[in-house]
Parts: C-alpha cells; structure tokens; sequence
C-alpha cells in the first residue's frame, strides 16, 4: 500500500498573528510527500518570511479573495490529498497521518472528514464539532455542520464538482460540500482539526452578511428557510448584537484623555 502525498492550502492576508502557529501546526505533522501553499493576497506584514522560514511555498496573488486563492492553490497542489487551513485554524498532532492511512486503506473514498475543536483566540477550547455523517437533506434544512478544517478531499474531486465559487465570500466551503452529494464520503469521528473563534475572524465580524449568502446557497440547491435556520440566525442576530454592546461598552476604556 503507497502512501499518498498531501497538500495543504493556506490562504494569507497580514495573518501574522496566528500564521506561525498554523505553519508549526502543518510541519510538526512530519508526514513524507507533505506540502504547503500559501497563497497570499498581498500581505505587507512578516507573514511571507515566516511561510518561508518554515519551509512552506509561497504563491503571490495580491487583491484576490479567499475563494479565488484557495482555487490557486488546489489548482497547484501536487498532492493526490488536499485541503485547506486557514491562517488561524491548526491541525492537531498526528492528524495528516490518520487521514491518509484511512484514504490509502479506501482508494475509492472521495472526501474523508472529522470532528473539529474550536478555541479561542488565546487557544481556549470552547466546543467539539461533531458532524456524524454526511446527509445533504440535513445540510440543506439546517445549514453548515461540517468543520472547513477537518476536510480532505482527494485532487480528482475537483474534476468531478468543480472549484470553489468564486462569487461568494463567506459560504464557499457549505455551497461545496453540497455539491459534494453523490461521492464518496465517510465520516471519521475524530479530532482532524482546531477551528479559531475569535472577533475579528470573518466569521464573527460579518455575520449578517454571512446569513444572507447563506440562504442565497440554499435556495440555488433547491432549499428555503426553516424552523431551524429561522432559530439559528435570530440566535446569530443576539450574537451579534452581544459583541457589538461589548465593544461599545470596552470603548471608553480603552482611550485616553490627557
């Protein structure tokens, strides 16, 4: 039985905060045939020297967003394995093994996933995300549950799906995993990857923006609003709300007046 190389995308914009931990993360893996791309959308902090200290290849491509670079890195993987980590997201030890022991045992598995830890900013374990098995009724009718991180795909599978679309800036990794129906697709419930919450992530600071493309998805494969997603995005909207009271609250404290 060979042993198949992998590929893991990263995309960067002055990531530096957390990119160091991210590239540790990827290279303490120590598996044999493992590359990293990171593909950069013009950075002007130390984000590029430290991909290249840690032996990660680096691709430019200044003004594209995170879809469009995420394409160009699985468009120049090598590895017969890929998936994607973003800059603030950490694959735990031991975890690239597991995945390709498991695809080289099942040379016909198309995309093999797993549960996710999410931390906070400081590293904080806040919650497991366990998905079970992949169901696209259920992913259609309650929204996204499978943890970006914790995915692997074989390289042929763009061949069969497609790439990421391009359009969408928040939803991009749900509207694939629809497109995903019809492969291949096991579940391995075991921590594959630590997904980072924190405030400034994307995912946090644009959360209404993130809903309406949200729905936008599910309406193009065939889905509308229901009970569970009307509950989950007034929850999202309490959220939101939440964050945003706290920072006006932390506002005068953090200003000086001489």
């Amino acid at each position: 039985m060979s042993s198949a190389s992998i590929s893991i995308v990263t995309p960067t914009l002055n990531a530096e905060q957390y990119l160091a931990e991210c590239l540790a993360s990827v290279a303490e893996q120590r598996c044999d045939g493992l590359e990293h791309l990171i593909v950069d959308g013009g950075s002007t902090d130390a984000s590029r020297s430290m991909a290249t200290q840690a032996g990660a290849r680096w691709i430019a491509r200044p003004g594209l967003g995170q879809a469009g670079a995420i394409n160009v890195g699985l468009r120049e993987a090598t590895g017969d394995i890929v998936a994607w980590l973003n800059a603030d997201d950490l694959y735990p030890p031991g975890s690239l093994a597991r995945v390709r022991a498991r695809l080289a045992a099942e040379p016909t598995l198309d995309v093999l996933y797993g549960d996710c830890d999410v931390v906070d900013a400081r590293g904080r374990f806040l919650w497991r995300q366990q998905p079970g098995q992949y169901n696209f009724e259920r992913l259609l009718k309650r929204g996204n549950s499978l943890a970006q991180p914790a995915v692997f795909l074989r390289r042929r599978v763009m061949d069969q799906v497609g790439f990421l679309d391009e359009s969408l800036d928040y939803g991009m990794d749900y509207e694939f995993w629809l497109r995903l129906r019809g492969l291949r697709i096991a579940y391995e419930p075991q921590v594959l990857a630590t997904f980072r919450w924190h405030t400034a992530s994307k995912t946090a600071t644009h959360s209404e923006a993130n809903w309406r493309e949200l729905i936008t998805i599910v309406r193009r494969h065939g889905g509308g609003w229901t009970p569970y997603l009307v509950w989950s995005f007034a929850r999202a909207r309490v959220t939101v709300a939440r964050l945003r009271m706290q920072r006006a609250l932390s506002w005068p404290a953090r200003t000086s007046i001489r």
